[in-house]
């Protein structure tokens, strides 16, 4: 056999190009395995619904992810995009024990929506549940399951609800704090009552308190000022004063003098009419605006916050309706128009009987509604479609009903519930125009009764607003992880 020995003069392209390729190989090896090995020393991301968790590969193995669906934990591979968020009270991580992830690692919310990790030690497991970021129809459910009951109207029993700070024994403790169901001719309202702390909310540049789900789904707060220190229960049970919780002062109206007055707008002052209904009706005509609607305007107007989310439909109830009984005084006759003595609606849920201008006792039944009788007139709207339309911006104030669902009582002193600021704050609600010729409207007093002053009295404004039912919030509603709508 020849042996002939290889020439490779002629191909020393071909051989350029083959040993090329292999050093091109091993290059693309090297780096690959270089890469992964720094992987495991860099920080990663994972993006969640609302902020995001930095970990090491190293440290952090996502084992399972759930999204709840209708109260049912659905696995998921993976994490939710828009409109859902982390369930930190259900989502945990651990080391070695699955049962002691308690105490292993800790999941929260800061006020920016992250989610931020303790404890995290190397080698840590977790499982993260995934929920829909609530709306207002949605709210209530998520946060009020085991607390919604039925509201008895009866304040507490001073003698056996005495607080330390209060040795006159004029304070309740409201142990029946939670969230309320009310049922009305429009449907389902949920409230809170008494002492809660998971109806926060950071909207805009200000904090509100939620005071109720109204029965369309959207919204009801009320402001509680530019931050959110303050109205915190103390070891005695008082709640220290929240200086901020209100926008400024003003009078109701700068004149007291007419029936028209209690109006947060009226008409005519001295009515013309073929009869007492036609001169009533024109007297409460919205055609004036009062004065602490002008100055709720020039706050909402300059006010921080994305008004497309407010809604203007839902209204805000002035009940103008005259009360059918004299409360034992015959100099009232009730015509609710220029100088009548009259006693107006509101009064009569919290008058002690028909027979008595007196508040209701300790024990006896108040009697609150969510119910605005004459819509028409009555119901503050910017829409004529749901309420008087005379509005044109959608803010109001409180009414003395709700003050009493929340856990205020006409004439007794209540330190411990969620309304008390310890300042003076007006309704809108109208008190009575009396035989001395002033109209009068109910407000929270200092000591967080219900009570009623003239109208040119200057009470604290806390702005009322409804958000749309469609508006999704994030957050817990506590004051460190408030709800946020986004």
């Amino acid at each position: 056999m020849k042996i002939e020995k290889l020439d490779i003069s002629n191909n020393k392209l071909k051989v350029g190009i083959i040993i090329g390729f292999i050093l091109a190989i091993l290059i693309v090896i090297l780096i690959n395995f270089f890469t992964s090995r720094a992987n495991y020393r860099n920080t990663e991301s994972i993006e969640l619904a609302k902020g995001t968790i930095n970990y090491s590969l190293a440290d952090l193995n996502v084992i399972a992810m759930y999204k709840i669906e209708d109260e049912e934990d659905v696995e998921i591979t993976e994490m939710p995009g828009n409109g859902y968020q982390l369930n930190t009270s259900r989502s945990y991580c651990y080391t070695t024990n699955k049962e002691e992830h308690d105490a292993k690692v800790t999941l929260s919310s800061d006020n920016a929506g992250n989610i931020v990790m303790g404890n995290l030690k190397k080698g840590s497991k977790c499982v993260f549940y995934f929920e829909e970021n609530p709306t207002g129809k949605n709210l209530i459910s998520k946060l009020s399951k085991g607390t919604i009951s039925q509201f008895t109207g009866t304040a507490c029993d001073n003698k056996t609800n005495v607080n330390t700070h209060n040795t006159e024994g004029k304070d309740c403790t409201f142990q029946d704090s939670g969230v309320y169901e009310a049922i009305t001719s429009d449907g389902t309202t949920y409230y809170y009552r008494g002492t809660v702390n998971n109806n926060w909310v950071k909207f805009g540049n200000y904090w509100w308190r939620i005071i109720r789900i109204n029965e369309n789904g959207t919204v009801r707060m009320i402001y509680s000022g530019t931050s959110n220190t303050g109205t915190q229960p103390t070891s005695d049970g008082r709640w220290v004063q929240k200086d901020n919780s209100q926008t400024g002062t003003s009078a109701y109206n700068t004149d007291y003098g007419n029936n028209a007055y209690v109006g947060f707008k009226y008409g005519d002052l001295n009515p013309s009419g073929n009869n007492d209904t036609e001169k009533y009706n024109n007297a409460h005509k919205n055609t004036t605006a009062s004065t602490i609607l002008g100055t709720l305007k020039t706050w909402y107007t300059s006010a921080s916050m994305d008004k497309s989310q407010i809604d203007g439909e839902t209204g805000f109830c002035n009940d103008r309706e005259k009360s059918t009984v004299s409360h034992g005084n015959s100099s009232y006759n009730n015509l609710g128009y220029a100088k009548n003595a009259t006693w107006y609606a509101p009064f009569d849920r919290v008058a002690k009987s028909d027979s008595s201008s007196s508040y209701a006792s300790v024990g006896e039944e108040q009697k609150p509604t969510f119910e605005c009788k004459n819509k028409t007139r009555d119901l503050f709207t910017t829409s004529s479609d749901t309420g008087n339309g005379a509005l044109d911006i959608p803010v109001g104030l409180i009414t003395s009903d709700e003050v009493i669902y929340a856990g205020g009582f006409a004439g007794q002193t209540n330190y411990g519930y969620w309304l008390y600021t310890g300042n003076v704050y007006w309704t809108m609600s109208p008190y009575t125009f009396d035989a001395s010729g002033w109209a009068y409207v109910f407000y929270v007093d200092s000591d967080g009764w219900l009570n009623y002053g003239y109208l040119r009295g200057t009470n604290g404004v806390r702005p009322v607003i409804n958000l749309k039912a469609s508006v999704n919030f994030t957050g817990n509603g506590t004051v460190g992880d408030p709800y946020i709508p986004s």
